[in-house]
């Protein structure tokens, strides 16, 4: 199992902290990094779990 740290904790907690400070191009961005990662996992056969979305009030 290969974990990844991040400093400024989940991605879950920066969203629901900075979501109205985000850019719509910075927000694209990391949901296009999101999607190559995964197509990336996909094509090399790496199985992952644990990935759910956060719903973020406007």
């Amino acid at each position: 199992m290969i974990l990844e740290y991040a400093d400024e904790g989940t991605l879950r907690t920066y969203l629901k902290t900075n979501f109205t400070r985000l850019q719509w191009t910075n927000k694209l961005r990391i949901a296009e990094e999101i999607t190559l990662g995964l197509l990336f996992l996909h094509n090399k056969g790496i199985i992952h779990r644990d990935l759910f979305s956060i719903q973020i009030t406007f």
